[in-house]
């Protein structure tokens, strides 16, 4: 996140003590610059007139040194009004005294300083003649008092004056504009970060909208399908019930008629055959409705298995299926519902491969040990994880789940490197 940046014209905190620190530090360093420059201008003055000075100039001296002592204490608490009119003037004043003490040039210069930070010309223009224009009273009276009258000598002095004048105010005003700058540019950041962030709610909330749009139509697809399958159910509901009553009907008829031809017998026996393979039919295509929602697959077989491992290669996926103590013909013979546990556990095993380790060669046994029929997976664990496998580990639990309904058992982890799951089942 971005810090916004203090500007350098605004005013500091009253409260924090580190600022009144610099405050204090800047009226005590200009009261001993303003109080050395004083004593040398003093010094010069002494030597001057062999320590016999004419009052007027002392009286100079003495409002020199009055001026100075109360600018240069004056500057460091004064850093903490706000930029306004009263800021102005205040700093104006005191870069003003310049002309009149020689202790205040201290102060002076870290009010030329401030007022460039603020960088208005009005407010330069104005410092810049307030100084020339003092100095120039203060010069000229200085020299009548000396008994010389003003001549080029002054006008040169308070041209030094002004260009002494300039230099704190150039130096604010590169600061000033340093600052204005860094925190342009610390606003467009903030500006492009918004941006950015507002951005990605917005992807976010398109994604969110997606999703959402996606699933609305998954449910409606998986309704209209149990929908189907309840119309379905019902529609054959009536007509396998009148099959299976004519069944019972002539079934009745020829365990309690005796005094049947066989000829009669036939014909019921016929009825109750048509009758019995039309019921199944239609109970078929119930059962296959209702199923599941995945389809109209069939019921898995033997040859199943080994078109699930080819329908993985196909898809890229490296993938070998061994066989020990068993073979595909071994598994016709078996009870139905084994083979279908065994082609659900294997298809989720791909899956679970192809999701979490997808560039790794999954290994698949299926043998038969003593009474039991076992599918062994085996796939090393990538070296990095797959950042867009998500997984809620349902798949997993549904194989034990499906093992432990038929009297077996699975279990699945990791160890060495190796991911492997092994589920078995009564043979």
């Amino acid at each position: 996140m971005t810090l916004p940046v203090l500007h350098p014209s605004a005013a500091p905190s009253v409260r924090s003590p580190h600022q009144w620190a610099i405050a204090v530090v800047q009226s005590l360093v200009g009261t001993a610059l303003g109080l050395l420059l004083f004593l040398i201008s003093f010094g010069s003055l002494l030597m001057e007139f062999s320590d016999q000075p004419p009052g007027g100039l002392v009286a100079l001296y003495a409002v020199d040194a009055l001026v100075g002592v109360v600018a240069t204490l004056a500057i460091g608490p004064l850093r903490f009004l706000r930029p306004g009119r009263l800021h102005s003037a205040a700093h104006l004043l005191l870069a003003a005294s310049v002309g009149l003490s020689v202790w205040s040039m201290p102060a002076a210069a870290l009010a030329l300083y401030r007022i460039g930070l603020r960088r208005r010309t009005v407010l330069d223009v104005g410092a810049v003649l307030l100084v020339a224009g003092i100095s120039l009273a203060t010069l000229s009276l200085d020299a009548r008092l000396r008994g010389d009258e003003p001549d080029v000598l002054v006008l040169s002095a308070v041209g030094v004056m002004v260009v002494l004048a300039l230099i704190p105010l150039l130096i604010g005003h590169v600061v000033g504009t340093r600052h204005e700058l860094l925190t342009s540019w610390q606003e467009r950041a903030a500006s492009a970060e918004r941006e950015r962030e507002t951005a990605q709610r917005e992807r976010a909330a398109a994604e969110r909208e997606a999703t959402a749009q996606v699933r609305e139509r998954e449910a409606d697809v998986a309704r209209v399908r149990a929908e189907e399958r309840a119309a379905l159910a019902r529609d054959m509901h009536d007509s396998i019930s009148h099959h299976l009553a004519t069944i019972a009907m002539h079934a009745g008829a020829m365990a309690y008629r005796g005094d049947l031809s066989p000829e009669a017998l036939r014909r019921s026996a016929g009825t109750v055959r048509d009758a019995a393979q039309q019921a199944n039919r239609e109970l078929r295509t119930v059962l296959t409705g209702l199923r599941s929602t995945e389809g109209d697959q069939p019921l898995a077989t033997a040859p199943t298995l080994e078109g699930i491992v080819e329908r993985c290669r196909e898809e890229g996926q490296e993938i070998e299926l061994r066989w020990e103590g068993l073979t595909a013909e071994d598994l016709l013979t078996s009870d139905r519902s084994t083979v279908v546990a065994l082609a659900r556990i294997l298809g989720e095993v791909t899956v679970n491969a192809a999701k979490h380790a997808p560039s790794t060669p999954l290994q698949v046994e299926l043998l038969r040990c003593d009474q039991r029929v076992v599918l062994r997976a085996r796939n090393p664990l990538p070296s990095a994880p797959v950042a867009a496998a998500t997984s809620t580990g349902h798949g997993l639990l549904g194989v034990q789940e499906r093992a432990r309904l038929l009297g077996g058992e699975a279990r699945y982890g990791a160890s060495d490197g190796i991911f492997e799951v092994e589920a078995w089942m009564p043979w």
